[in-house]
């Protein structure tokens, strides 16, 4: 005799049965939409099967058969409603994008991001290649294939996370953290001449960070999440997010040739209460701005005179008015670039259950020095 079926596996077939029409669309909204409902549901169906949402370094938020169901249930009304419940969030189909970097050349726009999973931790599934994606409208994207891979044999045997890419006579670098089987992170550098095909620098990682900081390959060391910013002088200074002995930090290392960094030290933030991550630098008015993921909190920026020390906070951009459920939950992750006359700054919000995606928003500079975020490109 057949056993009855459960209310929730009549609802995982009911729903997989009404959103089965959308898979014969090939639209890129469609396309992205039913990308995530599925997995949700698959995500919903393994859990109440019995299986773990248990990473190696415990429980992230929202990994419930409730929450799964909740958020594919809703975006299958939207579509039967002719509505695009992810317009104006950008991910390839199936994926969590998280941290990102801009970089124009010949007119479009080149994005390149980690390549994460809806509905697991990156503690879970290892995020192990980085990708990139193509536009030039901001709204449209053409997907290209991953440009970075995890290694085995390299210190990035385990993950690969946060590219930034920059350009400095006629090369493009591309420093991204490498990340071992003991979540020791350090910096690598890979270069490319048309940003579609990469190769790797052989004597990689070039960034550790200094003597300020209690980094060892044996055991899970803060040094990630770089970026670099040249200068009017041909100096490119590094930032990425790191630990001192007493806490969270940024750490700061300087180069000419983009190969060879010297340390500048780390600095602890006050402007930052639990953790600054994903520094982004730029200079504007002789001003050099840095905007950054307040953890906890959601995106801010802050002013110096200086390109290393003196900055002076000017508040918070892009706020989570709502309590997070753990501080990675906020608003994050934010460039700030020009493209076709435009000022934009991106953000990228992680959803309970690991959804992320790519927001980009207009952005005006004011008389002032102070920045105001818009509404988002969609």
């Amino acid at each position: 005799m057949m056993e009855e079926l459960s209310e929730f596996v009549k609802e995982y077939y009911s729903l997989k049965t009404r959103i089965a029409p959308f898979e014969l669309k090939t639209d890129a909204e469609t396309v992205k939409t039913v990308a995530a409902v599925n997995i949700l549901l698959e995500r919903a169906y393994n859990v109440n099967a019995g299986a773990s949402t248990r990473g190696r370094f415990g429980f992230g938020p929202g990994h419930t058969v409730e929450n799964y169901m909740d958020r594919a249930r809703r975006y299958t009304e939207a579509l039967e409603k002719g509505d695009f419940p992810l317009r104006g969030r950008f991910t390839e189909p199936g994926t969590a994008l998280v941290d990102h970097s801009f970089i124009e050349a010949d007119g479009e726009m080149h994005l390149f991001y980690n390549r994460g999973y809806i509905g697991y931790e990156w503690d879970t599934m290892p995020v192990s290649t980085v990708g990139h994606a193509v536009t030039s409208d901001l709204i449209n994207w053409r997907i290209e294939p991953p440009v970075i891979s995890v290694d085995r044999d390299l210190h990035e045997n385990y993950q690969v996370w946060s590219p930034g890419v920059t350009k400095k006579d006629g090369t493009y670098y591309m420093y991204y953290t490498g990340v071992n089987i003991n979540v020791a992170q350090a910096i690598c550098l890979a270069t490319s001449k048309d940003l579609y095909k990469w190769e790797k620098y052989e004597k990689n990682p070039v960034v550790k960070p200094g003597k300020d900081c209690p980094w060892s390959a044996d055991r899970w060391s803060d040094c990630r999440d770089a970026m670099v910013f040249v200068d009017d002088d041909g100096c490119a200074y590094m930032y990425y997010c790191t630990s001192t002995y007493t806490g969270p930090a940024v750490g700061v290392a300087s180069s000419y040739d983009m190969i060879n960094w010297s340390d500048g030290g780390a600095y602890a933030f006050d402007i930052c209460d639990v953790a600054l991550e994903s520094p982004f630098v730029l200079k504007r008015g002789g001003k050099y701005y840095l905007f950054y993921t307040n953890c906890n909190h959601g995106t801010a920026y802050a002013v110096s005179d200086d390109p290393v020390r003196g900055w002076k906070s000017l508040g918070m951009l892009i706020p989570w008015t709502t309590p997070p459920l753990c501080p990675a939950n906020v608003p994050s992750c934010a460039e700030v670039f020009e493209f076709r006359g435009g000022w934009y700054i991106s953000s990228c919000l992680r959803e309970p259950g690991c959804e992320q995606y790519l927001e980009i928003f207009h952005l005006t500079w004011n008389g002032d020095g102070t920045v105001t975020v818009g509404k988002r490109v969609e």
